[in-house]
């Protein structure tokens, strides 16, 4: 879930993530409600609790809500997550922080430097000899691998 501003409107936009009995993940876009005026934790819990009488969504089947980490969103008191816990107590809700930004916190903490400094020494090695290169191309297609061969290494801004 998450409340984004297009064209000056603020927009509240819900999915609904499943997991089948393979253990397969589907998502889909639920609904996406306009926030007219404020974008007030109560005013985005409102719009949050209409779009779940639209999509005829029980709230016992809710298990996990993501939002970003602003204000209105996160506020124990006011904020979307503690209106939520007021108006349902009890509920077994998971909350989480949006994940990207996750990935950037870990991203920020981890020295992954080592682990790709290796990773573009043997992806080089591999594309920089021609006998190297075919041998491997022909262990990809002989592991019946998704992929066909390996790329050189670019860093992208």
């Amino acid at each position: 879930m998450k409340a984004r501003y297009i064209n000056d409107t603020a927009q509240l936009v819900l999915f609904i993530r499943g997991v089948d009995e393979n253990f397969e993940i589907t998502e889909e876009l639920a609904c996406m409600r306009s926030l007219k005026g404020t974008i007030k934790g109560c005013d985005i819990f409102r719009e949050f609790q209409e779009g779940l009488l639209t999509l005829k969504v029980p709230i016992k089947n809710i298990c996990n809500i993501t939002t970003d980490g602003a204000p209105n969103m996160t506020g124990k008191k006011s904020g979307f997550l503690g209106l939520f816990n007021q108006n349902y107590p009890g509920n077994n809700v998971v909350f989480l922080h949006y994940v990207i930004h996750q990935d950037a916190v870990c991203k920020s903490v981890l020295n992954t430097k080592p682990v790709l400094d290796a990773v573009v020494k043997l992806v080089n090695t591999i594309r920089s000899r021609g006998l190297t290169h075919r041998q491997f191309r022909g262990f990809l297609q002989y592991g019946q691998s998704e992929y066909s061969d390996v790329p050189y290494y670019t860093k992208v801004r």
